[in-house]
């Protein structure tokens, strides 16, 4: 794959999809069910959002101006290159913005059909390496085999740089055994797969977000529940294991959660290994060797122990940047320049790692 050896690679950055534009991308069964809502008076239909599902729906209405008076909306790959040349980045790694919620859906055809779209349109409208914008192919969950399916069409297609894991919602955690065809797949093309969190609203662990009644609260809790608890599935599961090639990023869920995560699944496997034969070091050692967290929301600055004790979990090799953009609380470039690290593993943070991991050249 091509890329223009500039300074910054984006690992988190979001679209938003036109009702219109990804309708042209399905078959024409879901078509026609999408056309006839839409003809019912639904102009402005979403494909997944429910209220509650996102914090900002009448389960939790906004109370004080947001950052911006209208939200910023990438709708086309010229906003976005525009966008990106405007934050000092050179490229970036795109994700769905209206998507967020894929896991929820218990349809398996329909969520078939939505991956298949949503993937078509990625490669003709959107991917791009020269210029910079690169994409992850959307794997359905509820359907494994065809989501390997989805992977081994699209990873070949240069610009597809990842498989895409809706993770906001998911049941079961990503560490089942039944997922083992999306990680084969993932496996043989060379491609990591990104767990993409979102706040989320929903009955199933850790996303029982209707005990906390503001939007605060949910926000502090969901993403990062969510990374810890399909992290210590995928190691308690053996997903580490049995693919010993497999890398595995967290997008959207900072890194200040990491440290307490593995200290404890070491702590335990000392007393229950056997629950865990497949296992042959600790599983922080695992983690270290194949997991990478991304920059955003940027919490650390507070405090320089904190930064480190996070950067000594991770490692800074396992770092990589990512914005969110345009959500409202993005994180910048400059964020990484206050770091208390020497210049070379400021460069691994915002670059390097990306190139490697995402097999950029």
């Amino acid at each position: 794959m091509s890329f223009a050896g500039g300074k910054v690679f984006d690992a988190d950055v979001h679209i938003h999809e036109s009702y219109a534009d990804l309708l042209s991308y399905f078959e024409r069964e879901s078509q026609e069910s999408l056309e006839h809502v839409r003809s019912a008076g639904s102009d402005n239909e979403r494909f997944l959002d429910t209220p509650g599902y996102y914090p900002y729906t009448t389960f939790d209405p906004i109370r004080v101006p947001m950052p911006r008076e209208e939200p910023h909306r990438v709708t086309s790959p010229d906003v976005l290159r525009a966008d990106l040349t405007a934050r000092g980045i050179d490229a970036g790694l795109i994700f769905t913005g209206r998507l967020l919620f894929a896991a929820l859906g218990n349809d398996v055809r329909y969520a078939v059909r939505l991956a298949r779209a949503f993937n078509r349109y990625l490669a003709e409208r959107w991917v791009n390496p020269r210029q910079g914008l690169y994409a992850a192919i959307m794997a359905p969950g509820q359907a494994p085999e065809e989501a390997a399916e989805e992977i081994a069409r699209y990873a070949k297609v240069d610009g597809f740089a990842a498989v895409y894991l809706p993770s906001a919602g998911n049941y079961p955690l990503w560490g089942d055994p039944q997922y083992d065809p999306i990680y084969r797949a993932a496996e043989e093309a060379g491609l990591p797969v990104v767990l993409q969190g979102a706040l989320t609203v929903h009955t199933v662990f850790p996303y029982q977000l209707h005990h906390v009644p503001t939007a605060v609260a949910k926000h502090v809790l969901s993403q990062s529940f969510g990374a810890q608890a399909n992290l210590v599935s995928l190691v308690t599961r053996g997903v580490l294991a049995r693919f010993p090639r497999l890398k595995v990023v967290f997008n959207d869920a900072g890194l200040g959660w990491l440290p307490v995560v593995l200290g404890r699944l070491d702590h335990y496997y000392r007393y229950l290994r056997e629950e865990m034969p497949f296992i042959q070091e600790r599983p922080s050692d695992y983690v270290r060797q194949r997991v990478y967290l991304t920059t955003h929301p940027w919490d650390l600055l507070s405090s320089v122990a904190q930064v480190e004790a996070c950067l000594e979990a991770v490692g800074v090799e396992h770092l990589l940047f990512g914005s969110d953009w345009p959500h409202f609380d993005s994180t910048k470039p400059e964020d990484i320049w206050q770091l208390p690290i020497g210049e070379a593993e400021k460069h691994k943070i915002l670059r390097e790692n990306a190139s490697r991991v995402f097999r950029l050249g």
